[in-house]
Parts: structure tokens; C-alpha cells; sequence
């Protein structure tokens, strides 16, 4: 996204900011994320009437007209909510000077939950009434939020989970947090999503976030038009606020899902669940994790327990225990599950040997909005074909990037469609040769792995490009001799200028003493 976004989402952070003298940041994060959700859904809605209108006969509309802007079920069919009049931002703009504008925003809340009660019942916050702000507050917050335009193609641009991720970034600096937690970046959840090729059936995200994996699986259904509703969606958050936000993604796509909260560790709300999809981006390294807690005979550590002050493999095993017997994984995963040595090394070595991995890409640094440690991506599989048995596709992805600003980075459409093409030779048992490409990508055997100690790190196979100039080696070595003698005719001129200058300064160049010595 361009820098006109970036100032965009920093006005909405400033006006946001003028609130902390009054409330805390846990409260005022609320206050932003209900007046965002409230703003966007009265667009959305706002631009489908528009579009009804410029698309209905003249004569239909001023017979139909009402009735047909308000039919709910137009809207819903192109996954818009429909918005009730009294939900609408026109509403909560006019009223916006009125003592009573909390009541009027709770109320609005009441109106959507009241409508959508299985998307929407406990997610919007409704919260003022209550908070620290006075009517002329948030008529303020309302007057610069209606400012915002999402644009054209808003919803293929994920602007609002842009905006999302960028408060969530703001929020989560001021609370001393890692955004990353929340937020996987959008090309990370189109990659991963495009190479399972999800289509129908069950996905599900134990650590969901704000529901990035979801929503790049509605898209891609939506682009290759299938019916959302052949996807379930199954998702768990640790934290109440990020839930919130998990469940107005899915709400504002017109979609459903099982999101619910608690701790996957050691409270699993699907323990019966095999998904034909496991997609996720826990948190790093996460120490402290509990694996004292872990009771024995736990089917989900078949490999055996993680260490308590590194909580990776707990993620990666517990990905592999909710698969389906013909399901895929594809997971964000911090570098050092790759190589790490210990109890860690020797879970690792079991996955490898059981042969589940089929896929490993080192992504470059900087993709995360507040994290800037690079990442690899994983690809499991519970029952491989039998081209693909005892075999692992490695993709260096470290210097294919589009960067955004000094601190973020990108992966492009061209560099998506390059990966997910690797896979899908693969997957179609295509001839390795037209696969492997020197310094980019390798399938490996086992048996490779085996030889480069179980390390699963992409640099190890694929190898080192050498970029080809097109200049002969003989040429080059005429060069490189020309140059060396060169610089050592430079040298000799030099030491004696230093032999004259240390001369100069009555200083005795074979003693390595002076005068004083």
C-alpha cells in the first residue's frame, strides 16, 4: 500500500491518540476498534446500493426501488452485511452532537446484534456509555472517522485489516506487546492458503488472530467462484479483544465461523477436530509455555514434549494431531524449529523420519509490521502420494521481496505465483530437473536430510547461485591480473612514501624505534 494509506491510518491513529488523557489503552483500543467496524460496514453497504442503482432499470427502481435497496438478502448473497437504518454511519453522523451519542452508539450495537446474533452477539465492544469521554469526544472521533473513503476493491485489499493491523502495531507498542502475535501479514496467508489450494471442506487455526488465514480462504474461494459456504471455519484465540476482531473479520465478508477462546496448550476447544486444513502463526519461540502441565499419555505430544522456554514444537505437534488423515498444514514457524538441537532436535527427527514434512520455505526478514526476525514456512502432510514419499521441497525465498518501507517488506503476486507453481509441479509428480533451480529451490530425500543432521534449513539444498555475467574466464582472469598488479605497484608507492615520512621524522624504520628510543 501506498504512502497515502499510511498517512490515512495515521490520522485515525491521532485522533485515537487524543482520548489517552482520558482513558486507558485497553479501553480507548475498543472505542477505536467499534467506530472502525461501525464506519466500515455502512460503506460496504453504501457502495452496493450504488451499484444497484447504476445497474436497475430506471422504471424498476421507481416501482421497486425501497424495496429493493433494502432487500436483505441482495446484500448478503455478495457477502455485504445489510445494515439496519439505525445502524447506519449517515445515522450516527447526524446524531453525533447529541448528549446521548454513547446511547446511541450502544444502541447500534444492540441493532447489529440483534440482526446477526450467531456473527456479531458479543464481539462489537459496547462500551459508550460507560467510558471516561465526553458527547463532544466522541463526536470528534465520529466527525474524523467519517472522513475515511476504503476506496475501490476495498474488501480484495484487505484495507481494513490493513487499518487493523496498523492499530493493532500502535496498541500493542503502547502495551509493551508483540503485534506480530495478532497479524500475519496478507502475502503470508495468500502464499500458505494458495499452496494447500484450500477449497472445501474444514480449515482450522488454533492461534487465529485476527483471522488473516480465514479471510485469504474466503477470497481465494470467492475468486474462483465457490459458494463461501463449502469452507467451515474453525478457529481458537487466547486473547478477548483479538477474538473480537477474528469474528468482524469473518462478519463483514458475510461469513460464519466457530472461533472460540482459550489456551490450545492446555485447553483445547476442538480435541474431537481433523481438518482437512491446518493453517497457523503462533507466537515465537513462546517460553513459559507449561509444558509441566502436559499430562502423560497426551496423544498430541506423540514426539515427545518440548522444553518449557520454547513452545514451538507444542505448535507443530498439535497441528499434526488436528489433521486429517488426507489433510495439509502450512504454518508460520520462527527459524530456529530448523535447527535447534536437544529435545527440540530429537522431535524434530521423529516428524522427519515419520515423513509428514513436504515443503519448507525460508521467507526473508521484515514481513511482520512490528517483528522484524525472518520466518519459514512449513508444509505437512499426513499421507503423502507416492511420488512425493520421503521427499521435501526446499524453497529459498530470503532475497525475493518487494519492500514497503524500512521496516516491511512484501512478497509480490509474482513472487506467490513462482512458490505456489514450485509446489505444484511437485505435487503433480513433475520431473525433479524442471523443479530444482540452483540458489531458489530442491527436492530433497530423507536421506539428505539425514546426512545434514535433520537441519531443515532451505540454504543447505538448494545451493548457491552464481549470477553469470557473460564476461569469458579467461577474460576475467586477464582482468583480475591487470588489476592485481595494479594494486601492488599502488603498494610499493606507498610504502615509500610512509618509509619517507617515518624518515622524515628521524624515526629509525629498522630499529621500530624513533629518536626517543
Amino acid at each position: 500500500m501506498g504512502e497515502r494509506d499510511i498517512n490515512f491510518e495515521n490520522k485515525l491513529w491521532k485522533a485515537a491518540d487524543k482520548m489517552r488523557k482520558k482513558v486507558e489503552v485497553h479501553e480507548y483500543k475498543y472505542i477505536v476498534l467499534g467506530l472502525i467496524f461501525l464506519r466500515y460496514i455502512s460503506f460496504a453497504f453504501e457502495e452496493k446500493q450504488k451499484e444497484i442503482i447504476n445497474k436497475t432499470d430506471k422504471k424498476i427502481l421507481e416501482r421497486f426501488g425501497n424495496d429493493l435497496l433494502e432487500d436483505r438478502d441482495v446484500y448478503l448473497s455478495d457477502g455485504i452485511l445489510y445494515v439496519p437504518e439505525k445502524a447506519r454511519w449517515d445515522y450516527i453522523k447526524e446524531n453525533a452532537n447529541q448528549s446521548n451519542i454513547g446511547e446511541i452508539l450502544d444502541n447500534t450495537i444492540d441493532i447489529l446484534e440483534k440482526e446477526y446474533p450467531k456473527q456479531l452477539k458479543n464481539v462489537i465492544p459496547k462500551i459508550y456509555t460507560k467510558i471516561n469521554l465526553e458527547p463532544d469526544d466522541l463526536a470528534y472521533l465520529i466527525n474524523v472517522f467519517s472522513t475515511i473513503d476504503f476506496g475501490n476493491g476495498h474488501k480484495g485489499k484487505d484495507i481494513f485489516g490493513r487499518i487493523y493491523e496498523y492499530f493493532l502495531g500502535k496498541f500493542t507498542e503502547a502495551e509493551g506487546k508483540k503485534g506480530g502475535e495478532f497479524y500475519t501479514p496478507r502475502s503470508l496467508t495468500q502464499l500458505i492458503v494458495e499452496i494447500l489450494d484450500v477449497k472445501e471442506g474444514r480449515i482450522f487455526d488454533p492461534s487465529c488472530g485476527s483471522g488473516g488465514f480465514f479471510v485469504s480462504a474466503l477470497e481465494k474461494l470467492e475468486r474462483e467462484g465457490k459458494e463461501k459456504a463449502l469452507l467451515s471455519i474453525y478457529g481458537q484465540e487466547s486473547k478477548e479483544f483479538v477474538w473480537k476482531i477474528a469474528k468482524m473479520n469473518l462478519a463483514i465478508r458475510g461469513a460464519e465461523g466457530d472461533i472460540r477462546i482459550g489456551d490450545s496448550y492446555h485447553d483445547d476447544k476442538f480435541p474431537d477436530l481433523r481438518a482437512d486444513y491446518v493453517v497457523s502463526n503462533p507466537p515465537f519461540n513462546d517460553s513459559g509455555w507449561g509444558a509441566d502441565r502436559v499430562k502423560e499419555n497426551d496423544p498430541k505430544f506423540k514426539y515427545g514434549i518440548p522444553p518449557d522456554n520454547n513452545g514451538n514444537y507444542a505448535w507443530i505437534q498439535h497441528y499434526i494431531y488436528h489433521l486429517a488423515p488426507n489433510g495439509k498444514a502450512g504454518f508460520v514457524m520462527a527459524n530456529g524449529a530448523l535447527s535447534g538441537g536437544g529435545i527440540e532436535g530429537e522431535i524434530r527427527k521423529k516428524i522427519i523420519e515419520d515423513d509428514l514434512i513436504y515443503g519448507i520455505i525460508a521467507a526473508p526478514a521484515k514481513l511482520f509490521y512490528t517483528v522484524s526476525l525472518p520466518v519459514s514456512l512449513w508444509f505437512l502432510r499426513k499421507e503423502k502420494p507416492e511420488h512425493m514419499k520421503e521427499k521435501v521441497l526446499f524453497i529459498n525465498a530470503k532475497k525475493m521481496f518487494k519492500p514497503l518501507s524500512r521496516r516491511q517488506v512484501i512478497f509480490t503476486d509474482e513472487h506467490i505465483s513462482k512458490m505456489v507453481e514450485k509446489f505444484k509441479m511437485f505435487e503433480a509428480g513433475e520431473d525433479e530437473e524442471k523443479i530444482n533451480e540452483v540458489g531458489f529451490a530442491k527436492v530433497a530425500t530423507i536421506e539428505d536430510i539425514k546426512k545434514n543432521g535433520y537441519v531443515l534449513t532451505p540454504g543447505r539444498y538448494v545451493g548457491v547461485k552464481i549470477e553469470d555475467d557473460g564476461i569469458p574466464f579467461e577474460k576475467k582472469m586477464e582482468e583480475y591480473s591487470k588489476e592485481l598488479s595494479k594494486l601492488l605497484e599502488e603498494e610499493k608507492e606507498l610504502t615509500e612514501k610512509v618509509k619517507e615520512v617515518f624518515n622524515a621524522l628521524e624515526f629509525n624504520m629498522g630499529r621500530g624505534g624513533g629518536k626517543n628510543a
